[in-house]
């Protein structure tokens, strides 16, 4: 009997003490952080100056390809985010990265996780979060923490994930500074279709107005070789039209050519090919996104590839 009381109370003051070591963590948050803990959900979650701005329940999905955040109609952009400030996102209540509210006319640009302002060049609907990377102190590139797999986890228990659009250069064929092709692979990582910019009913001259298109770079020398295509404008400037767009299906691949006859002379040498490949943005309504055949997809996907010209 002494030796089964004996247990009882041991296990009784484990339990105290757990209890209080919870309530002494407890404790140690300041109002701010109380507030937070106390209106956080367990999806996606924002907040800034010590109040949660924005859960799961204020947006529709989260286009991971663009880091697009598609809100909510009593949701709005230019009210709720534009002058935040600092931020923190949250997933599953857990912490996952700080970043800043940054206006696009500064020269100067801070490095980690930025929203965009004065503009955004995205619709009132719409929540851009980018991303500048900078190396750590070993020289190597940090990573994105936007693509952290807690984010992930978090939006698809609320059917919030959108994988969207992937790309990348799978050649480029430098022949002369009058013929120079790069092949593209566009991948829908979705199940179901977007339209995208299609440089072929666009033309090159069009497509380039939404991208700056194909950079050759040596980044030893700092030297950089572009194209001249001649760009030609929207009209009015702020306009589209379906016409310009082709539909990827859902888990679709499609290769996609493009040949500069005009480019910049590239000495022989080991170069990185960078490419930008462009969606509508600002132009596109909320109400136009949804199209009778898929979703217009609005962003920009940055590739690079290291390449030799002989």
């Amino acid at each position: 009997m002494k030796t089964i009381a004996t247990k009882c109370t041991s296990l009784f003051f484990l339990l105290l003490l757990f209890f209080a070591a919870g309530c002494d963590k407890e404790d140690d948050l300041n109002e701010d952080e109380i507030e937070i803990k106390k209106n956080l959900t367990d999806g996606f979650c924002i907040t800034s100056n010590g109040e949660v701005v924005l859960t799961h329940n204020d947006f529709e999905y989260y286009d991971c390809s663009a880091h697009l955040i598609y809100l909510n109609d009593n949701m709005s952009f230019v009210e709720d985010f534009e002058n935040l400030g600092e931020f923190t996102v949250f997933a599953k209540e857990e912490e996952i990265y700080s970043g800043e509210t940054w206006p696009f006319y500064l020269s100067s640009t801070p490095t980690g996780a930025i929203i965009r302002t004065h503009p955004s060049f995205y619709n009132n609907n719409i929540v851009p979060i980018g991303f500048v990377t900078y190396l750590d102190t070993l020289g190597g590139s940090v990573p994105d923490p936007r693509n952290d797999e807690r984010i992930v986890d978090a939006l698809k228990k609320y059917n919030q994930f959108h994988a969207g659009l992937s790309c990348e250069i799978t050649s480029v064929d430098y022949v002369s500074s009058t013929n120079v092709t790069v092949k593209l692979r566009l991948k829908n990582n979705d199940d179901f279709n977007y339209y995208y910019i299609d440089p072929e009913k666009t033309g090159i001259g069009l497509f380039h107005y939404f991208t700056n298109g194909l950079y050759i770079r040596n980044f030893s020398t700092y030297e950089m070789y572009e194209h001249k295509i001649e760009t030609v404008s929207a009209d009015p400037w702020n306009s589209w039209d379906l016409d310009w767009l082709s539909v990827i299906s859902g888990n679709q691949s499609k290769e996609i050519t493009i040949t500069y006859n005009n480019f910049e002379a590239v000495p022989p040498g080991q170069y990185k090919a960078t490419f930008e490949f462009p969606g509508l943005s600002f132009q596109v309504s909320k109400a136009a996104i949804n199209q009778d055949n898929g979703q217009i997809w609005l962003g920009s996907l940055r590739m690079q590839k290291e390449i030799i010209i002989e």
